[in-house]
């Protein structure tokens, strides 16, 4: 998961809080598919299956992975220009809606 060296036009990579810790505890398939969403970000681009997250407003992105039956996510933010952070990365447990996973997400950054 981890390259000695940027390649031209990439954005580094930052990590806030246990995000990187919690996305290392997934899956290997949901490491290599959220891990792909977010070397696309550094890229400038935007992966298919990240979606803007609700409530953020603008340069706040969601990736959902579904594995066996669980569903794992990502928050990330494009919203600096030099730099993508990975705001939060956690597997979703409950039907509870996205007000409760924003909120859980602010208190991580």
């Amino acid at each position: 998961m981890t390259r000695p060296k940027r390649v031209p036009g990439e954005k580094p990579l930052f990590w806030t809080g246990s995000s990187k810790d919690d996305l290392l505890a997934f899956p290997e398939a949901v490491i290599d598919e959220i891990g792909t969403a977010l070397s696309v970000a550094q890229f400038g681009g935007k992966h298919p299956s990240a979606k803007p997250w609700r409530g953020e407003g603008p340069g706040v992105f969601e990736v959902v992975e579904d594995n066996r039956g669980d569903t794992y996510r990502a928050v990330y933010t494009v919203k600096f220009e030099s730099a993508v952070y990975v705001l939060h990365a956690f597997q979703k447990k409950s039907t509870r809606g996205i007000k409760d996973d924003t909120e859980r997400c602010r208190a991580d950054w």
